[in-house]
């Protein structure tokens, strides 16, 4: 690799800059409209509390109209994503939840 790094610069090209691990990590919740308020109250008191920024949190439908969907968008370096873990699988334990799952869908509309 040191070769040919070695190779790239004498021929003038810039060697491209090592990647590090993605720190933001994002996970849908799918609760009933009407408890929307404290799920969203817990999810900010309980990722603070354990250290975690949350950086994005984001309202859509779901399938259902009497469902909500939320987007958690979290600062979360690679040394914490056990803490992360385990504050998914006490949010997906809270009353009135129906699922968390990693990741989001794009098709956000509302806040």
């Amino acid at each position: 690799m040191r070769l040919f790094n070695l190779f790239l610069r004498r021929a003038g090209v810039e060697a491209a800059p090592v990647r590090k691990p993605s720190s933001v990590s994002r996970l849908t919740v799918v609760c009933p409209r009407h408890i929307l308020a404290d799920v969203r109250k817990q999810i900010y008191l309980d990722f603070e509390a354990a250290g975690l920024q949350v950086a994005n949190l984001l309202v859509d439908n779901a399938q259902q109209h009497d469902m909500a969907r939320t987007c958690v968008t979290v600062n979360c370096p690679p040394e914490l994503r056990s803490v992360l873990m385990s504050q998914a699988r006490q949010l997906s334990s809270y009353p009135g939840v129906h699922q968390v799952q990693w990741g989001d869908r794009r098709h956000i509309a509302l806040n």
